[in-house]
């Protein structure tokens, strides 16, 4: 479980389509995914007998069917159950059968450090910010690593949690590095165990993992946190790791340009021990780490004075008189009340033989001390932190502050606190004011406020894409979709795509039902322009769309005869991006260099915009759309050829079953010359191109042509027209 687990948006796939052939656990209600990385989808799921949420991470398939190596991973799994450390994520339970598998661990409701990191103004921690969840985190890995006996491997800001109540969590303890592991044997990627940019020396050698490749992890993550950037993260990363020293924190955030004070050098100075190459530089326990952190930096050390100097007789006699002035103070408070008349213990107590002394307040000595702010009896004061900051706090009836913020001289109670920021979802708890005391709530982490959205097609079944990303099938519902602006695309073979745009309000559902109009086969339309002379010229345009609507043919008509060429394309929302490639057919002497061109579909599929640059210049033609003509083609047809004044010649064409290949047959004095032919039927016209010679008399040559055929309706007769050799020729045919 990484930041997958955190409650994040994620590819919210039926759960239906995500296992399709996979047998349903019934134990888990699943809710919605929370993420897909490469080790395996995780999911957000109800455990109805444990009556609690929890994540599912779902197995590869490749583990999953290697009976051996999910064993092995079963085995490691279990011994994650050990771990229930308060800072460590809970493993559950491993269920698995032939065809699937997942590992229920404990769900957190938060971000990680890593996420957290990113939405600081500055995109990086202060030390101050991370020294309670390094505390923490410290505290995990000393269970871990002295009690449990087990080693992360794979320690990294996204794998260390904090939930709503400010706690850090270590995700993945034992199940990164099993899992790693297990894709590294069947993958053949072997020795491995972690991720590159937190790597040591070590375990980028393919070392057997120990305690002090978790420490050198631990360093790597605060220069990143504290950074914005780990250790090393361009050019060899390998071998950098291997030889190469990291700059200070402080350096690199010159480098990097980031605003923000030196790092204190206590920090530095763990921090660089900890990426020892030499494992024996490091500190030898996390225990170590965490002592070094806490003691005072070298720049604020002070040595203790020495009783025999005179500093340290200075103090000693600054330390007698406190003592005497407690007693002297006692001494007086007694003997005031105690003697002028006031009750005391129900009887009047007087002294007249003595004079009371007066209440005139002593003088306390002035003694260096730190300032302390002064509270007020019945009252106290909170402070409170948020990740990301400068959210809205306000605290019962005090005016808002923006985070971080300290209310003062409350008094002691429970308030109502509510926290806002945009594109968060709002905070509200109960926070207790307690007399004489500082409340610190620390740094609360807000969690994205997302929208609903649910969208239809007609017919249904149209596959929903967010950026490229499919985030489910119509009819869909989505309930964790960041808010703002947001484009959607509805895809559904035969149909025309449909894009669609919203602006999600946590307030309001967007739903929107959207029809799908169907692909007409074929758009016509004229392109039009002007040539250097000045005359204008109209090339009529044929755009003949195949099923999966990125292929097809392109026919240009010109007073040469037809060049048919092939296409191939991507669609990008209601654009189709195409280029030119196979030539089918074209006139003799025309020459066709491959072009790109892009078509924009009219929602409704009834239009079409064509647009294409080449040679520096851009054609465009308004497209219509029409249906193909059902036409019942005979196999065989026959006609004349016109030859105006010369002897007609008579011509036969046999067609093949698919309607677009077969042999003409033309016939002279000298004999039959017999060709074959392929081409592209595009409705009822044939655009086709001749190629073999069957047989062909003496001394007669043939040279490849083009021709083409335009067929009736009910396929009775057609028109053959052919350009060669500067003239055309022309024949009305009819089926035998």
């Amino acid at each position: 479980m990484t930041d997958e687990a955190s409650g994040g948006q994620g590819q919210d796939v039926t759960f239906r389509e995500f296992v399709a052939g996979k047998k349903l656990f019934s134990r888990y209600t699943l809710i919605k995914t929370l993420g897909r990385g490469g080790m395996g989808v995780v999911w957000l799921a109800r455990d109805e007998e444990l009556e609690r949420a929890v994540a599912l991470k779902f197995l590869p398939d490749l583990i999953i069917h290697d009976r051996a190596v999910l064993g092995d991973l079963k085995r490691e799994t279990r011994r994650s159950l050990e771990l229930t450390h308060k800072n460590i994520v809970r493993i559950y339970d491993f269920v698995h059968d032939d065809t699937s598998g997942c590992i229920s661990m404990e769900y957190v409701d938060g971000d990680t450090l890593s996420n957290l990191r990113a939405d600081k103004p500055h995109k990086i921690f202060e030390p101050q910010e991370l020294k309670e969840w390094v505390s923490q985190l410290c505290g995990a890995l000393d269970y871990a690593h002295n009690h449990a006996r087990i080693v992360h491997r794979d320690l990294k800001p996204t794998n260390l949690m904090v939930n709503q109540r400010g706690e850090l969590k270590v995700a993945d303890f034992g199940i990164a590095r099993s899992l790693s592991d297990s894709m590294s044997m069947l993958t053949m990627d072997r020795g491995k165990s972690g991720t590159l940019l937190y790597m040591s020396p070590q375990q980028l050698d393919g070392e057997r993992g120990d305690h002090l490749d978790d420490i050198y992890s631990v360093g790597a993550s605060i220069y990143e946190l504290l950074t914005s950037r780990p250790p090393f993260y361009s050019g060899n990363v390998d071998r950098q790791i291997r030889e190469k020293i990291p700059p200070s924190m402080t350096q690199r955030r010159k480098d990097l340009e980031v605003d923000g004070t030196p790092v204190d050098q206590a920090w530095e100075e763990v921090v660089q021990a900890c990426l020892a190459k030499d494992p024996a530089r490091r500190p030898q326990s996390i225990n170590d780490v965490l002592n070094r952190l806490e003691a005072p930096s070298s720049k604020t050390r002070r040595a203790a004075p020495d009783p025999g100097t005179p500093a340290g007789k200075s103090g000693t006699l600054v330390g007698a008189v406190v003592v005497l002035l407690i007693i002297a103070t006692c001494v007086w408070y007694f003997w005031v009340f105690r003697n002028t008349g006031q009750p005391l213990d129900g009887v009047t107590s007087r002294s007249p033989t003595v004079a009371p002394i007066p209440a005139t307040p002593i003088p306390a000595p002035t003694i260096a001390a730190a300032p302390v702010a002064p509270v007020v009896l019945g009252f106290g004061s909170v402070t409170v932190d948020t990740a990301p900051s400068d959210a809205t706090v306000t605290l019962g009836g005090q005016e808002a502050r923006k985070s971080p913020a300290t209310f003062k001289d409350m008094r002691a109670g429970t308030y109502p606190m509510r926290i806002i920021l945009d594109g968060y979802e709002t905070l509200e708890r109960q926070v207790e004011v307690r007399e004489g005391r500082v409340t610190e709530l620390g740094t609360v982490s807000l969690q994205r406020a997302t929208a609903v959205v649910e969208l239809n097609s007609v017919p249904a079944g149209a596959k929903v894409l967010q950026n490229g990303t499919l985030i489910g099938t119509t009819p869909l519902r989505r309930a964790d979709l960041t808010l703002g602006e947001a484009t959607y695309i509805l895809f559904l073979e035969g149909y025309l795509p449909r894009e669609v745009k919203a602006n999600l309000d946590p307030k309001k559902a967007f739903k929107q039902e959207v029809p799908l109009s169907q692909v007409p086969p074929i758009y016509t339309g004229t392109i039009h322009g002007k040539v250097a002379s000045g005359n204008t010229y109209s090339v009529p345009l044929t755009i003949t769309l195949a099923p999966d609507l990125k292929s097809g043919t392109m026919t240009q008509s010109g007073k040469h005869g037809d060049i048919v060429v092939k296409f191939t394309g991507v669609c990008e929302g209601t654009e189709l991006h195409a280029v030119t490639g196979d030539v089918v057919s074209q006139p003799p002497g025309i020459q066709w260099a491959p072009e790109s061109f892009t078509l924009r579909f009219a929602d409704d599929g009834k239009s079409a915009g064509y647009e294409c640059l080449a040679g520096g210049k851009t054609y465009v033609a308004d497209l219509s759309a029409r249906s193909a003509n059902v036409t019942r083609m005979g196999p065989a047809y026959k006609g004349i050829i016109g030859k105006g004044g010369r002897s007609p010649v008579p011509i036969a064409i046999n067609l093949a079953s698919d309607r677009r290949s077969g042999t003409m047959t033309q016939t002279s004095r000298y004999g039959d010359m017999v060709v074959r032919f392929n081409g592209v039927l595009d409705g009822s016209t044939l655009h086709a191109v001749t190629d073999e010679v069957i047989s062909q008399p003496k001394n007669v040559k043939w040279e490849p042509e083009s021709f083409i055929v335009r067929f009736s309706d009910d396929g009775r007769s057609g028109t053959y027209e052919c350009h060669a050799d500067g003239q055309v020729y022309t024949a009305q045919l009819s089926a035998p």
